[in-house]
């Protein structure tokens, strides 16, 4: 099966790649060796899997001395991944130098050799792996976290699982550039929806900073957002066109001026995530959204900045951890990534409940089971929204029973794409220490409850297992929700940033 990255090609990462090798063993093996990779890479870089930018040093190195030319090199082309192939045993002081450069040694770094070439003589031919072995216990004793790769360039399992590392990488890569605004604080008692703002950092890079409630009232009234990187302003004429686009294909069941509302909402976040340069978001959702001078919920909107990429992330009840797992998500997958709670019992039975109040990503529901589109009333409405009839890509009302007597609008309500789902659920322990949950499972029709919320509701095999894990270990009852299975991602990049994690397939 061909793997497939995620990203486009102009955020690719920048690699470097050389190769090491002592003058001993067989010359023909380290020509053959750095041939291929030599070739890989600058296929690599034509697909766009690696940037135009990424700098392949051509001459094998042997010392430490030439290591340091290198190191110098790639640290001025500030490359976002070290690819060192040991065409044969290398120099160990070569790799200690690279490894262990100031700039060098927070980059991710894959370490590759090929096997031995067959040859028809009583003798190995590189000794590679041997080299690679040797390396390992360097980078062990320096904590230096490497990626090892073992296998010739020309193998399409190689080249599949080194695309694998690059999305991984590129994950890496964006997240360190991670701007979260924060749109309110959460609601008093959601302590896991707050966190050590300085501990993400320094694992992830991201910086939060938080937008209070009334400068999103001043944009939703001005139409004009000031931030770090200027102005950004919206029309009237803008709030219509968007107001259009959000109804057409769904089923409709509030009023034309909810709508109008939501798509000025939509706008006055955009105007200030750019305006400041936020690549991701949370936001304080409620109460005070359901209060008559605001007299609209955020959720529709919300769901809009995802679908339009506007964001990598945008949590509920100004989840900032959580929305900083989302965007993991949505960078590893390539697609938007929800924000869902834990609904039901875990441990009840085999269909787990994914679900919240109606943070929908347009673009991404299931399909509706009825042929209908545009503004719905009367008999149909109700039958809709009392449950008798189950849509998955409608605006609605959030149901008065959730929302202590208040109805509120507009909510995305529906099941997501039908398909295999990862569950992620970031947390940190008392003493500070990350971990991670992992978890997948497919949602289908027969899976989907008839529950007027976005939600994704999938089979889990080990359901019980994944209740126990989740109050052993005290996770939170937000997690992110990916559209794909990304868990092989996910082990890869809690490698590479040192978190413990804890897997139900």
């Amino acid at each position: 099966m061909s793997y497939e990255v995620k990203y486009p090609a102009e955020k690719a990462p920048k690699a470097g790649l050389v190769a090491n090798a002592i003058n001993a063993f067989s010359l023909d093996g380290k020509i053959e060796a750095e041939k291929q990779f030599h070739d890989l890479f600058n296929n690599f870089k034509t697909k766009g899997i690696i940037n135009q930018e990424s700098v392949l040093y051509e001459k094998r190195v042997f010392g430490p001395h030439e290591a340091q030319k290198v190191a110098e090199l790639f640290s001025k082309a500030r490359i976002d991944v070290l690819i060192i192939l040991n065409s044969a045993f290398p120099n160990g002081n070569s790799f200690l130098t690279l490894a262990n450069d100031p700039y060098l040694m927070k980059v991710p770094l894959v370490l590759v050799a090929p096997y031995e070439i067959e040859y028809d003589i009583p003798e190995w031919t590189t000794n590679a792996w041997c080299g690679v072995i040797m390396n390992n216990y360097v980078a062990k004793r320096i904590e230096r976290k490497i990626f090892p790769l073992a296998g010739w360039p020309r193998d399409r399992e190689f080249q599949e699982r080194l695309k694998m590392f690059m999305n991984v990488f590129y994950t890496v890569k964006e997240i360190r550039k991670d701007f979260l605004g924060r749109f309110g604080d959460a609601p008093g008692g959601f302590h896991s929806a707050s966190g050590n703002q300085l501990d993400y950092a320094q694992m992830f890079g991201t910086r939060v900073e938080t937008i209070d409630w009334t400068a999103v009232m001043n944009v939703f009234k001005t139409g004009s957002a000031e931030g770090y990187l200027g102005k950004s302003v919206f029309t009237e004429e803008d709030v219509r066109k968007t107001a259009d686009v959000m109804k057409k294909g769904r089923i409709v069941l509030v009023s034309d001026n909810v709508i109008l509302k939501a798509a000025r909402l939509y706008h006055s976040f955009r105007a200030i995530i750019r305006a400041n340069g936020f690549t991701s978001s949370a936001f304080r959702c409620w109460p005070e959204m359901g209060e008559p001078y605001i007299g609209v919920a955020p959720c529709f909107s919300m769901g809009w900045l995802l679908s339009k990429h506007d964001v990598t992330a945008a949590s509920c009840e100004s989840d900032w951890p959580t929305a900083i797992t989302q965007s993991i998500g949505t960078l590893l997958s390539g697609k938007p990534c929800a924000c869902l709670d834990f609904v039901n019992y875990l441990g009840k039975g085999p269909v787990c409940q994914l679900g919240h109040c109606g943070v929908g990503i347009a673009g991404h529901m299931s399909s509706n089971e009825l042929d209908l589109e545009g503004e719905v009333s009367g008999e149909m409405k109700e039958k809709i929204m009392s449950g008798k009839i189950r849509v998955n890509d409608a605006i609605a009302e959030k149901s008065p029973d959730r929302q202590g007597g208040q109805v509120v609008a507009p909510a995305h309500i529906g099941q997501f794409e039908y398909g295999i789902k990862t569950g992620i659920n970031l947390v940190q322990d008392k003493n500070g220490n990350f971990k991670m949950l992992i978890f997948t499972g497919e949602s289908s029709p027969r899976t989907a409850k008839a529950k007027l919320y976005s939600a994704s509701d999938v089979s889990i095999k080990n359901y019980s297992k994944l209740s126990d894990l989740v109050l052993k270990h005290g996770f939170s009852h937000h997690l992110a929700v990916a559209l794909g299975d990304i868990t092989q991602e996910l082990k890869i990049l809690c490698d590479y940033y040192g978190i413990e994690y804890y897997y139900v397939d």
